[in-house]
């Protein structure tokens, strides 16, 4: 009867938070599919105790997080705990995402012949990572059974010896509904209202369009700390009536389904989840030339990539699209095709293989 222990196979996924975001969602959504096929799933998230997303009730998620204290003060205890976790559960694999997350995890498991996985979520080169972070992740991932990476170009800022461990895995795409047949003249963006998102370009532009199309309305759905800051933009442009910053909403998809384009206006991303649903659902968008939407957009094929910061460059491809509905109507369905290899299923059985094999 000793085997009993092991007949039952563990998974344990290291986290920030489970708050609203795409390294989150995709936990949640391996998380809920190891549940379902009958094994032990932990999260344990680091930085707070929240969590935005339904859950199998058979997850535990522990949350090794003292929000009184600096992150520096707290690195021993989570490394500790991260170790102790697993000494007392022995996970068949880990699995951490984002870079500080993937350090501290792979520093914790140092020595304890783990299966561990490590995912990177965003630009490399462009998220503002300290030299420490990016030092320790050169020196950390060789320790690391894969490295999972979203896009070619993430993958290139690494070494060889880390690129030769490296899979890509595109962000797995779940869409609740697709494009309405009818669509209301509505111009939608989704994203964090923050700074690397460059909100503040899209509604200077939206300001053009709204003197050309002044029966137009821009929607941007999300939160973030740069809220007051556009809101005093919207203000100022006197765009009151017609741009809306709605906060989270639960059913995105159903509320930027009429919409007739879609918008990443983005400085950087690791790869836009808003903007891989809305391809699938169907809506024509135009995104910045970052890297992920490079990979995934062949422009004026089935979408349109700008300049990054490229304000006019953004207004002239907004009012043609707005002219052109046979251009958007045609971007729109190319767009539907050419994502279909990201369909929820098919990327949650890629991460599969890697993290079951021993």
């Amino acid at each position: 009867m000793h085997n009993n222990k092991k007949s039952k196979q563990k998974v344990v996924f290291v986290i920030g938070s489970m708050r609203r975001g795409g390294a989150e969602r995709v936990i949640s959504l391996l998380a809920n599919n190891y549940a379902k096929r009958g094994w032990g799933v932990d999260i344990l998230t680091l930085l707070d105790d929240s969590n935005d997303y339904e859950l199998n009730n058979k997850i535990n998620v522990k949350p090794i997080c003292n929000m009184s204290k600096s992150k520096l003060r707290q690195l021993p205890k989570w490394i500790f705990d991260i170790r102790k976790h697993i000494d007392e559960n022995e996970p068949d694999v880990i699995v951490s995402f984002i870079a500080r997350i993937n350090i501290i995890t792979l520093l914790a498991c140092i020595g304890l012949k783990k299966n561990i996985v490590v995912s990177e979520r965003s630009d490399p080169a462009a998220d503002g990572r300290s030299i420490f972070v990016r030092l320790a992740t050169h020196l950390l991932y060789p320790l690391a059974n894969f490295v999972v990476f979203q896009t070619e170009w993430a993958k290139s800022n690494f070494s060889n010896k880390i690129q030769k461990k490296s899979i890509i895995i595109n962000n797995p795409v779940h869409i609740r509904v697709k494009a309405s047949e009818i669509r209301r003249k509505k111009i939608v963006a989704v994203g964090r209202l923050m700074k690397e998102k460059n909100h503040t370009m899209l509604i200077r532009a939206f300001k053009e369009i709204n003197s050309k199309f002044p029966d137009y309305n821009l929607y941007i759905y999300g939160e973030g700390s740069e809220r007051e800051n556009l809101e005093n933009l919207i203000h100022e442009l006197k765009l009151s009536h017609s741009v809306f910053l709605p906060g989270n909403v639960i059913d995105v998809h159903e509320k930027i389904a009429d919409a007739e384009i879609f918008i990443l206006p983005s400085n950087y991303e690791g790869m836009s989840n808003a903007l891989l649903e809305a391809m699938m659902m169907g809506i024509p968008c135009i995104s910045t030339d970052c890297a992920g939407s490079n990979e995934v957009i062949k422009s004026d094929y089935n979408g349109v990539l700008i300049e990054r910061g490229n304000e006019q460059e953004l207004v002239m491809k907004i009012s043609e699209l707005i002219i052109n509905k046979e251009k958007r109507l045609l971007l729109g369905r190319n767009g539907q095709v050419s994502v279909q290899e990201m369909k929820e299923s098919k990327v949650v059985s890629i991460w599969e293989k890697y993290l079951e094999m021993n």
